[in-house]
């Protein structure tokens, strides 16, 4: 593998899951130093035993990205320890299926608290220190392709999702000056831990049956295939590159997908939703 994060550190958020631990192994097996956050430490330990074995520099801080606080003292003490970040994934984010006329408010408000004041103010706190810094860098949001294709009972997901994406543009044009990057990745459906309960058993291997005949690359993605699209616009090979948000759903968006349900709206008074199949 090559070394193109040599002597760099990378700082990445949701480090505990499928995407945001690809990614991690992605950047240690290039050489960087690695700072990976996730809502509790004990959760960031596999994805550290495996950057570590990779040769990595590594450091693990529990960070719950709806408390500034402790995305400042996170931030600090990545700075402190390893260096200024040359490279952040805001990777973390929340997304949890309902009606749009029955989200309690609570959930409506965690949707933007992680999704999107939450990744604002990390991205905040990043490139403030790139800027005192003065060496520029590159920072890479994960939106969604939700962030472009609604689907229906996901409805606080996508809205903060596109709210991230208007964020990547605004702080690729605001930071441009400082010679610091910023784009997006809009994943499509990946196989993780989070999908994966919608892509088993009878309803869920109908529901992949679907999405694989409307996928032209003909599979469903993985973590690492993010990964691979995070690691290359951070790097110097896409200096020319910012402000962009790039879709990585294997073509799916083409058709409309994804789409998780669906509802019969030749039936008047009556909304009911059913999985896609």
């Amino acid at each position: 593998m090559s070394s193109r994060f040599e002597g760099r550190t990378v700082l990445i958020t949701g480090a505990a899951g499928d995407i945001g631990q690809a990614a991690a192994l992605r950047f240690a097996g290039e050489g960087a130093s690695v700072a990976v956050f996730d809502r509790r430490q004990d959760l960031l330990s596999g994805t550290v035993e495996q950057c570590e074995a990779l040769g990595a520099k590594v450091l693990a801080l529990a960070v719950d990205q709806t408390k500034p606080e402790a995305i400042e003292q996170g931030v600090a003490e990545v700075t402190e320890n390893l260096g200024v970040p040359a490279v952040l994934f805001a990777n973390a984010g929340y997304g949890k299926f309902a009606k749009l006329l029955d989200q309690p408010a609570t959930d409506w408000d965690r949707h933007v608290a992680v999704n999107l004041t939450g990744t604002f103010l990390l991205v905040q706190a990043v490139a403030r220190r790139m800027v005192e810094g003065r060496a520029g860098g590159s920072i890479v949001i994960n939106t969604s392709s939700g962030a472009v294709q609604y689907s229906d009972l996901l409805g606080a997901y996508c809205v903060t999702k596109a709210g991230l994406r208007m964020l990547t543009i605004g702080l690729a044009s605001e930071l441009g000056n400082y010679r610091i990057r910023v784009n997006a990745v809009m994943p499509g459906v990946i196989e993780t831990g989070m999908t994966g309960p919608m892509l088993t058993g009878p309803n869920g291997m109908a529901h992949r049956a679907g999405l694989l005949s409307d996928t032209p690359v003909g599979r469903l993605g993985g973590p690492e295939d993010v990964a691979n699209a995070v690691a290359f616009l951070a790097s110097d090979e896409a200096a020319f590159i910012t402000g962009d948000c790039i879709l990585v759903d294997g073509g799916q968006t083409i058709h409309g997908h994804p789409r998780w349900y669906r509802s019969d709206y030749r039936a008047e008074m009556d909304a009911d939703w059913q999985v896609v199949q």
